[in-house]
């Protein structure tokens, strides 16, 4: 058995567009142990979304291919998987709860309906009693009160929270060995959004999944994560144990990142840092180091020259100007 429940290895992910191939992912390794969570993490655009959908080989098609690198679960390669296989594996194996609710969930079918299907679509030969007893188990599973009436809903019917319960179930309706969570609490309330938060948290406790957590918000991956990947136009730029990160983060877009977080001891009406400038486009990214155009720290070498991968046993740093 392998070491590591997934790795991914120089993975490379490109569109085929109207304007030219957008290499959208480039070299991206990283790999998450059992039971472990790892956060993902970056701004919009960076490719967070694409890498997750690239692991469960459900780029959308036929623009979207895989061009290099490797995912291997438990040392076994999916790219060398057929489109059976890779049924077999996507619910079992790996469970997602997709970004936006209202738009993952039909909205033309009853939470029952959709529900049945996580679990018969992916080999679980159940009886119609046995498939009802399910349903209300995972929905009770998740916090959801009266499951048994909750069935016959439509999505519309239930508040953003409680879509995303659904959507929570149906990715643990296989009991999956690993979840990604694909910016699970967008959109929701403070209140909310803890209350996601602390459920994905009981119930990785409960069955020992590894978690890999995309998101934009830094505030929510300290008390949530072992491990953080920080992921910039494509390319993983740094990834270090959460609570070092935080403490001592090196690479200048991780800085960037961690001091665009509001903060209750800074001086009443100081202005927000910000990171001036915007992700580069996948059809025309820089040369050199990818964040140099936005980078403080940015000499000749780092618009010229793509900083090489610094590792040592617990961090990875892409940064010409800093050492590890």
């Amino acid at each position: 058995m392998a070491a590591n429940l997934l790795d991914v290895d120089n993975l490379s992910v490109s569109f085929t567009t109207e304007a030219g191939e957008a290499r959208v992912l480039d070299a991206v390794s990283f790999s998450i142990a059992r039971g472990e969570t790892l956060g993902l993490v970056g701004e919009s655009g960076c490719g967070k979304s694409v890498t997750s959908l690239a692991l469960m080989r459900l780029l959308p098609q036929p623009s979207g291919h895989i061009t290099g690198g490797d995912i291997r679960l438990d040392g076994d390669s999916l790219l060398k998987k057929s489109i059976r296989d890779m049924h077999a594996i996507r619910g079992p194996r790996i469970g997602m709860i997709f970004q936006d609710a209202m738009t993952a969930l039909n909205p033309v079918k009853r939470i029952r309906e959709q529900l049945k299907e996580s679990l018969t679509l992916h080999g679980q030969k159940l009886s119609k009693a046995a498939i009802q007893a399910r349903c209300i188990e995972l929905l009770g599973d998740v916090g959801i009160p009266e499951p048994a009436l909750r069935l016959d809903d439509y999505p519309h019917q239930l508040s953003g929270g409680m879509r995303q319960r659904v959507m929570i179930a149906m990715a643990l309706a296989g009991d999956p060995d690993l979840l990604i969570a694909d910016e699970p609490t967008t959109a929701l309330d403070v209140t909310v959004q803890a209350q996601i938060l602390s459920l994905i948290q009981s119930i990785q406790a409960a069955h020992g999944m590894a978690v890999i957590f995309i998101t934009h918000d830094l505030g929510v991956v300290e008390p949530l994560c072992q491990r953080v990947a920080v992921m910039y136009a494509g390319r993983i730029v740094e990834t270090a144990p959460a609570q070092a990160l935080f403490r001592d983060p090196k690479h200048p877009y991780t800085q960037g990142l961690l001091n665009s977080i509001p903060r209750l001891d800074r001086e009443p009406l100081t202005p927000l840092p910000t990171i001036e400038g915007l992700v580069p486009s996948a059809l025309n990214m820089p040369n050199g180091c990818r964040f140099a155009p936005r980078c403080p720290r940015a000499t000749d070498r780092c618009t010229a020259e793509a900083p090489s991968m610094q590792t040592t046993s617990d961090r990875t740093l892409a940064c010409h100007e800093v050492s590890l």
